[in-house]
């Protein structure tokens, strides 16, 4: 079964309509939830659904209250990359890259047990690039 990703109000619109457009099932925030809810709220609602959640908060993981939150529900989260030097149309790469990467990241998804999270990279090695996804912990 595909998972279904949930895309953090941080990804904009771009990041997961380009995401459905390659094939992948997406949820937006804003589909679902008010602009400014405080993640405490949807992170229930999203874990129960089982739905991957997707963003570019790295503060999710540490702070308290939302930490709480990732383990009692057994949240599955995906930090992406979030490079400090943004060129234009960033964002739209790393949903082709996540989009190509689907067959290891759905096998990571599948192996690891709730709650988690974890980083996607994308490693280059010359002018290959391999894709990944490093366990952070809950």
């Amino acid at each position: 079964m595909k998972p279904t990703y949930f895309c953090d109000r941080n990804l904009g619109r771009k990041f997961p309509m380009r995401l459905r457009e390659l094939g992948l099932i997406v949820e937006l925030h804003d589909e679902h939830f008010r602009q400014e809810e405080r993640d405490e709220v949807w992170i229930p609602h999203v874990s129960q659904q089982g739905w991957v959640i997707l963003t570019l908060d790295e503060r999710i993981r540490f702070n308290k209250v939302e930490k709480t939150m990732l383990l009692v529900y057994g949240a599955r989260v995906i930090l992406l990359p979030n490079p400090s030097q943004r060129t234009p149309g960033w964002l739209l790469q790393v949903a082709e890259e996540f989009a190509k990467a689907q067959a290891q990241v759905e096998r990571f998804i599948n192996k690891t047990p709730p709650p988690f999270v974890a980083r996607f990279q994308v490693i280059h090695k010359g002018d290959r690039k391999r894709y990944g996804l490093k366990h952070l912990g809950p």
